[in-house]
C-alpha cells in the first residue's frame, strides 16, 4: 500500500447533475504514505454561463473565470497528475464522471480506479448523523475552510482520508473497497454493498427509498438485482439525483411478470414517487359492439369515443381489436364486411381471411349467419367471464394467480402447485383484493390479446349466495 498514490480531487461545476455539467474549478492533491506529495489547482472557463444559484453557493461567477483556461487547456495537467493514482473524492462518482465526460469531449480516454471517502467513512466511522463533507467535518473536528471551493473541499477531504487511514492500519477496509468487482463501485453513497448482495435475481417490483423510508422510485423487473445494477450505472442527471437521495432499496417478489406490471402500476398510483415519470393518461379504449343493421344482419363494430347500448369488449389499441375480430371471423366463419374488417365494399375480399361465410353475396340465409354471430357472442361472453389467470409463483413450490371479475382485474394471490379452484369461495383466503384502474385494464387487455399460451381457469358465476356479505364488502367496497 506504501507505493500507491491517491489523487484526492474536488471540482466545482455549473450545476445540473452529470450530463451537460461543466467544470468551473478543479483541485487535485496527491497523497502517498499519508503525506501530500503534489497538488494542482485552477479555475476553469466552462464556456457557458454560470447560474446565479451556483455563484451564490461557490462565489465563482462568469467574470472570475473569464480569463481562466478551458478544460482543454489544462487536460494534460489533470491527466498527468492523476495518472497511476487511485482517484479519490467525496462522493467519487460525481467528480469522476464529470471529469471523464470533459475528457470524452476531447476524444481522450480517462480511466482510473476509484475510491469514495463517503463509503470509506461509513465503514470506518459508523453512526454519524450525516456523511456530507460539511457535516462529517463538523462531527469529527476536521478544519474546513473555504467551503464549496475546490481547494478548500479537497484539503478537508485529504484530512478525512488521512483520519480513515489511521483507523485502518492494516488497510483491510481500503483494500476491500479498492478490489470490489461487483456493482459496489457504482452504488449510491448512502447504500450498503451488503444490502445490494441480498437483492434477489428474480421477478418482482422494487422500491428506491429515502432516509425516511418513503418511496422515491418504483419499478418492475424480471431480474431485480440486475435491473437495479443497471440503474446504478446510468449516467443521466435524473438517475444521479435519485442515487444521491437513496438510502435503501426494498422489493416485492411476484414470480409473474404480468403481476409485476400490475403491482408496479398500483404502487405508483398509491405513492406517486417523485422520480417516477407521471403515468401517461390511458386513452379512451376501443369498444366492440354489435347491432342489427337495416338488412336484419347482426353486425359488429369497433369504435372509439362513442356511447353504445351494447358493449362486448374493450381494447386499448385498434390493432388489438382488429386482431381479435380476425380470430372471431375465422373461428365462426363470419363475414369480414360485417365484422368491421372491411368497409366500402359490396363483397368481401379480405387480404388475410379466406373463410368468408358468403353473407355479403347472399350465399347464406341471414338467420343462419345470425346464429353464427350468436355463437361468437357466447364465446366473447366466456372470454370476459370471471376467471383466474395462472402464472409462475415466487418459488418452484407455488403458482400465482390474477383474479378477473367479469373480465376486470380484482386481485391476486399465491397458491401451492397442487391447489385447483373453480369458485371464488375456494380461493378467497388466498386473495389480495385490488381495485382496478385504467392502467390495470390496459395491461390485462394486452396480455389476453397477445400471441402466447394463457393458462386460464374459468370460475363459476359469482353470486351473493356463494359468499358472505362481509366478503363482498371487503372485496368490492
Amino acid at each position: 500500500m506504501e507505493d500507491i498514490k491517491f489523487a484526492i480531487t474536488d471540482i466545482e461545476t455549473t450545476g445540473g447533475g452529470i450530463r451537460g455539467n461543466k467544470i468551473t474549478e478543479i483541485c487535485v492533491i496527491v497523497v502517498q504514505n499519508g503525506e501530500v506529495i503534489e497538488q494542482y489547482n485552477s479555475l476553469v472557463n466552462p464556456g457557458t454561463d454560470i447560474p446565479l444559484y451556483i455563484e451564490t453557493l461557490t462565489g465563482i461567477n462568469d467574470e472570475l473565470v473569464k480569463e481562466a483556461p478551458t478544460f482543454a487547456e489544462i487536460a494534460t495537467e489533470v491527466d498527468k497528475i492523476t495518472k497511476d493514482c487511485v482517484f479519490v473524492a467525496h462522493n467519487v462518482n460525481f467528480d469522476y464522471n464529470i471529469i471523464r465526460s470533459e475528457f470524452q469531449n476531447l476524444n481522450i480516454s480517462f480511466d482510473r480506479k476509484r475510491l469514495c471517502t463517503v463509503r470509506l467513512a461509513r465503514k470506518l466511522i459508523p453512526g454519524l448523523f450525516s456523511y456530507s463533507l460539511g457535516n462529517i467535518c463538523t462531527s469529527i473536528n476536521i478544519p474546513h475552510y473555504d467551503r464549496h471551493r475546490a481547494r478548500g473541499d479537497a484539503e478537508a477531504t485529504v484530512i478525512l482520508f488521512q483520519r480513515c487511514l489511521d483507523l485502518d492500519p492494516e488497510y483491510s477496509v481500503l483494500n476491500k473497497l479498492l478490489n470490489q468487482k461487483t456493482a459496489a463501485s457504482y452504488l449510491p453513497p448512502n447504500f450498503k454493498n451488503s444490502d445490494f448482495e441480498k437483492l434477489p435475481a428474480t421477478t418482482g417490483v422494487y422500491f428506491f427509498k429515502d432516509k425516511d423510508g418513503i418511496p422515491l422510485y418504483i419499478g418492475k423487473a424480471k431480474n431485480i438485482k440486475s435491473r437495479i445494477k443497471s440503474h446504478f450505472q446510468e449516467k443521466s442527471n435524473r438517475k444521479y439525483k435519485l442515487m444521491q437521495a437513496t438510502y435503501s432499496i426494498d422489493y416485492e417478489l411476484t414470480g409473474s411478470e404480468l403481476l409485476a406490471l400490475l403491482r408496479e402500476s398500483e404502487l405508483i398510483l398509491k405513492y406517486f414517487p417523485k422520480f417516477n415519470k407521471a403515468l401517461k393518461k390511458v386513452s379512451r379504449p376501443y369498444t366492440l359492439t354489435s347491432y342489427h343493421n337495416q338488412k336484419g344482419i347482426e353486425q359488429f363494430a369497433i369504435h372509439k369515443n362513442k356511447n353504445a347500448p351494447i358493449s362486448w369488449m374493450k381494447f386499448y389499441t385498434r390493432e388489438e381489436a382488429v386482431k381479435f375480430m380476425e380470430t372471431i371471423c375465422r373461428e365462426f366463419e363470419l363475414c369480414p364486411k360485417y365484422c368491421n374488417l372491411q368497409s366500402g365494399v359490396s363483397q368481401c375480399n379480405h387480404y388475410k381471411i379466406t373463410t368468408c361465410s358468403g353473407m355479403c353475396k347472399n350465399e347464406i340465409k341471414k338467420e343462419e349467419y345470425n346464429n353464427r354471430v350468436a355463437r361468437a357472442l357466447d364465446y366473447i361472453n366466456r372470454f370476459e367471464n370471471s376467471c383466474l389467470l395462472v402464472e409462475k409463483g415466487r418459488s418452484k413450490e407455488e403458482k400465482s394467480f390474477i383474479y378477473l371479475n367479469k373480465g376486470r382485474y380484482a386481485g391476486y394471490g399465491f397458491i401451492e402447485n397442487s391447489d385447483d379452484f373453480n369458485s371464488i369461495e375456494q380461493f378467497q383466503d388466498f386473495l389480495v383484493p385490488q381495485k382496478t384502474s385504467a392502467y390495470a385494464e390496459k395491461i390485462i387487455s394486452r396480455y389476453l390479446n397477445a400471441d402466447k399460451p394463457i393458462k386460464k381457469l374459468e370460475l363459476e358465476p359469482l353470486t351473493k349466495d356463494s359468499i358472505s356479505e362481509n366478503h363482498l364488502q371487503e372485496w368490492f367496497g
